[in-house]
């Protein structure tokens, strides 16, 4: 989120920089982006020592 939406902007409330945020999740929920996993769970095999 740094990155993307707050870089170069300037706000002079601290109400501001919330509505900026809250206008960003916005944007980015309404085209959300969806993502196909490379990997199959049968083809995964959990570390030595992993939480079981």
């Amino acid at each position: 989120m740094t990155r993307q939406m707050l870089r170069g902007i300037r706000v002079a409330t601290k109400q501001e920089l919330i509505d900026c945020i809250y206008k960003y999740f916005k944007e980015v929920n309404e085209t959300p982006v969806v993502y196909h996993w490379k990997y199959k769970m049968e083809d995964f095999e959990p570390s030595v020592g992993a939480a079981n």
